[in-house]
């Protein structure tokens, strides 16, 4: 999705519907600004769903909330001003999606509560003590993206019998990417297969990592969990389908761009499950000691639409554990 196309999108998004219980709202006796900050745009479905559940709590924008959506333009080194404004807006709570979204925004602030969602691994980035007791300044909704990688692979050998070899897609910027790949090639190697690895981050970098992917004859690619893969999610797909290559994926909006099959977390449930946390700071609570959540639901996703167009025929076993098939 293109940058404007969100912004517009975003705009239209921000109309005010009766729902019930907004009898709450007059408990919230003062105007809460919340920042939301991300490496690349948040879908709109994202961003509705913390909204939707800011307005079950009694929030309502343009009355008693305030909801600042930020993003940089290529990445946070490059416009520093992003976190820089951020520290200086008096934000009641930071919400931070995915590991280098954190990173950024806790160099410059350490004092104003950070809810974090969909970080790989909190603990082995420094970001809380424990799952159990963070201890600092931030919280929020996790999720272990190196086991799923490798749950992929596995899957992907279920799909796809005759692999031999198989592609990696990773950007190595991102820290947990870095997890994700080690224990791709781990698993890989366990199972007997081949690995090709290529760097991307950028769309120009995809389009030559597929076509150096192709060219060595690799059998599927497993495109590791970045948030630059979720904003390129439509070239990726269209890139994947021009090099007869079936992929996959940890987030069921890339599949819908068109992926092969995807298996993790709900970001639209886990951008919901952050809004739980910001009332919760709100009402007093302390980000030290609210325990990071995981989620305990996972998505299994199959487009049979892209396994035609890939010549592949998708067992009828994995079809029948599928939270949904895309036809």
């Amino acid at each position: 999705m293109r940058r404007r196309e969100f912004i517009n999108l975003i705009v239209g998004a921000t109309v005010i519907w009766p729902i019930r219980g907004l009898a709450q709202q007059s408990n919230i006796g003062r105007q809460v600004r919340i920042a939301v900050v991300a490496l690349v745009p948040p879908s709109p479905e994202m961003l509705k769903a913390f909204r939707d559940r800011m307005r079950e709590f009694g929030y309502i924008e343009g009355q008693n909330l305030t909801i600042d959506v930020r993003w940089p333009k290529e990445t946070f080194d490059q416009d520093p001003n992003v976190v820089a404004d951020l520290a200086k807006s008096n934000a009641d709570v930071i919400v931070a999606w995915a590991t280098p979204t954190v990173i950024a925004v806790r160099r410059a602030i350490s004092t104003t509560p950070i809810v974090m969602v969909s970080v790989g691994d909190p603990v082995s980035s420094g970001f809380v003590e424990s799952l159990a007791r963070p201890g600092g300044n931030i919280t929020g909704v996790s999720i272990i993206t190196s086991d799923l990688s490798a749950k992929l692979i596995g899957l992907f050998t279920q799909m796809v019998p005759s692999m031999r070899r198989i592609g990696l897609v990773t950007n190595s910027h991102n820290p947990n990417v870095a997890l994700q790949l080690q224990t791709s090639e781990d698993v890989a190697r366990k199972l007997g297969l081949e690995s090709q690895v290529v760097e991307a981050r950028t769309p120009e970098e995809f389009e030559h990592g597929f076509a150096n992917l192709k060219a060595a004859h690799v059998d599927g690619v497993v495109v590791l969990s970045d948030p630059v893969v979720f904003e390129n999610r439509k070239r990726i797909a269209d890139l994947a389908l021009a090099s007869k290559l079936p992929t996959a994926f940890q987030r069921r909006e890339n599949v819908e761009a068109g992926g092969l099959f995807s298996y993790g977390g709900n970001l639209v449930i886990q951008f919901k499950d952050a809004a739980s946390y910001v009332d919760r700071i709100l009402k007093g609570a302390k980000p030290a000691e609210l325990p990071v959540e995981q989620p305990t639901q996972f998505d299994f996703v199959i487009n049979t639409k892209t396994a035609r167009a890939l010549g592949l025929a998708i067992p009828a076993s994995l079809l029948a554990v599928s939270s949904e098939v895309i036809e």
